[in-house]
């Protein structure tokens, strides 16, 4: 692989953040410094399908501290419900994007008010093989990338809010991430094979549509990707968190982590992982496979290859963590946990979740948690430009 100029995809996220908030905000230095704020972040919580429960949109307003949470803010802006299971949201630009996964949706709207923009059906643009089930979102420039599970990447123009392109990829794709620079960008995509055991990761080079599917022996079950630039082996690097096999009764989770993928090389460079944060050359992850009694953590660091548990101090107990994202604006880390049963001494996949906040010496931040709905299952940032008199 040719090196990259960037690390993260966060990086260049950052920087289009930065300059469609600017943009749309229509702020001018005039004689004050600009600073790019971390206002809000919103959590995307999947409900239970089984137990009746529609999913929901979370939203907490860093503005203030404590932060003011909101909850329901979709159904409370446009009067009806998410559905069953939306999977993911960004924000990209002036708007907020989830991914319906029952309802074959892709929800565009406005990220200040929640107020709906327009609804894409994936089905009907892709086909209802090709479309069903959106998964997962990255957006970057006047493009939003969507997988399906009917194999497909769909490529949503930001403009005209429609699906003007698409690309086959491996079975059962979830997340996403973008390396590379503005002249030579690619699109990787984590091809989780539902869990049978078949996984891949897709290449696809986004100047000439060209795609090339990456498959080892070690890489059965991906989930989530990132790309950095390794300076211990000189190459551009990716990142897979890999949620393993099952045994025979599918009871046990086996094999889970993060491996990483240089040139036909795989390594795992973090046992035992069922979620992963990145920010930088930093990646963060929780454990907690089916069946564990409690989870552990762990940083790695990608230039120096060094592997560290951590310990999350303060806040409510984070008992079985669904989601973890780290602002990369602050650095601050965000975690998401079901709430247990006071009955079973389980967690709990009815009853609303909540999420802690951390520095980044892992220190709870703040004074209290921040409820959800059921099922927390994404976090995203939103984001605003201030201006500061000199």
């Amino acid at each position: 692989m040719k090196k990259y100029l960037l690390s993260f995809a966060v990086a260049m996220m950052g920087a289009a953040f930065l300059t469609a908030c600017t943009n749309d905000d229509n702020n001018s230095n005039s004689g004050g410094s600009a600073y790019l704020s971390t206002s809000g972040a919103l959590i995307i919580n999947n409900g239970s399908v089984s137990s009746g429960i529609d999913g929901s949109l979370t939203f907490l307003d860093l503005s203030t501290n404590p932060a003011g949470v909101q909850q329901n803010v979709y159904k409370t802006a446009n009067g009806m419900s998410l559905g069953g299971t939306p999977n993911d949201v960004i924000v990209h630009g002036d708007k907020i994007y989830i991914a319906g996964c029952d309802e074959n949706t892709v929800f565009v709207l406005n990220k200040k008010t929640f107020k709906q923009i327009t609804r894409i059906s994936t089905t009907d643009a892709l086909g209802t093989a090709e479309g069903i089930n959106p998964r997962h979102l990255i957006g970057y420039a006047d493009k939003v990338y969507v997988t399906t599970y009917g194999g497909y990447v769909a490529v949503v123009d930001t403009t005209s809010l429609s699906i003007t392109n698409k690309y086959k990829v491996g079975s059962a794709p979830e997340g996403m991430t973008l390396g590379g620079s503005e002249t030579e960008l690619y699109l990787y995509v984590a091809n989780s094979d539902y869990g049978m055991g078949n996984g891949s990761i897709s290449i696809i080079n986004l100047k000439d549509g060209s795609i090339t599917e990456f498959k080892n022996e070690m890489i059965h079950n991906p989930q989530e990707v990132a790309v950095a630039w390794n300076s211990l082996n000189n190459s551009s690097d990716i990142y897979v968190l890999d949620w393993g096999t099952y045994n025979e009764d599918w009871t046990q989770q086996l094999n889970a982590g993060v491996y990483r993928i240089s040139g036909n090389t795989v390594t795992k460079v973090v046992p035992d992982a069922t979620g992963m944060a990145t920010y930088g050359y930093t990646i963060i992850t929780y454990n907690y496979p089916w069946g564990a009694k409690e989870p552990t953590f762990s940083y790695y660091n990608i230039n120096y290859n060094q592997l560290s548990s951590i310990k999350f101090v303060g806040g409510n107990p984070i008992q079985s963590p669904s989601a973890i994202a780290i602002d990369p604006n602050t650095g601050y880390i965000f975690i998401a946990t079901r709430d247990m049963d006071p009955d079973t001494g389980y967690p709990s996949y009815t009853t609303p979740g909540y999420v802690n906040i951390y520095d980044p010496a892992f220190n709870f931040y703040g004074t209290t948690s921040y409820a959800t709905g059921v099922e927390p299952h994404a976090i995203a940032f939103s984001y605003e430009v201030k201006i500061v008199n000199n």
